[in-house]
């Protein structure tokens, strides 16, 4: 697990890094929502959370499951002297520590596909949003040009990469997106599937 971890990191920063900022101002723009509590579910090490902050108000809860991210999150968060601003958090999304109508904005980048129960973590994401909240939740490379251009450099590394990330993708298609939004009893969403990615945006009532 430290050598997977380190390996993560490394890719995030060297490689992955320019997505960030990127997807961080699509989400604004999508939901705009500059202002409140935002939580960043699968934070890893903290790439998204830290986009979020420098170009909003949010006070952003960087949850994962794993300490050794969280403390890369921590860190990086330090160099980058947004330490009021993101708080990381141990936590599972399928049973996050938060209260009811907690947050006004959750985010979440490359999680979703390793979600175990998908049903029901889209039923505690509903549960922890607050009325007229909003979640962008998928995967995605922020635009056509940053994804041929990390594919060609991750091609590099691994020569399976695009069946890995098929793989990974696997059948996640609109209409079961669908289907798990429904199970999840959530009424109001929309699913963008473009050259920003596959993402879900839902809206709290």
């Amino acid at each position: 697990m430290k050598d997977d971890y380190k390996d993560f990191d490394e890719i995030v920063r060297n490689i992955f890094a320019p997505i960030y900022p990127v997807i961080a101002k699509q989400i604004v723009e999508r939901t705009n929502i500059k202002d409140g509590i935002c939580i960043d579910l699968g934070t890893g090490t903290g790439a998204l959370a830290r986009g979020i902050a420098k170009i909003t108000n949010l006070k952003v809860y960087a949850l994962d499951i794993s300490e050794d991210m969280l403390k890369l999150t921590e860190k990086y968060t330090k160099e980058e002297k947004l330490d009021g601003k993101i708080i990381p958090i141990l936590g599972d999304v399928h049973n996050m520590p938060f209260k009811d109508n907690f947050a006004d904005l959750i985010i979440s980048r490359g999680s979703m596909f390793f979600w175990e129960d998908k049903v029901k973590a889209f039923k505690e994401i509903y549960r922890v949003l607050k009325p007229e909240g909003m979640a962008h939740i998928g995967g995605g490379f922020g635009n056509k040009e940053l994804k041929e251009k990390i594919f060609a450099e991750m091609r590099k590394r691994n020569p399976n990469w695009d069946n890995e990330v098929k793989s990974r993708m696997g059948n996640h298609n609109k209409e079961l997106l669908k289907e798990i939004l429904n199970k999840a009893g959530i009424p109001n969403y929309k699913i963008i599937n473009n050259d920003s990615g596959l993402w879900i945006l839902i809206k709290k009532e």
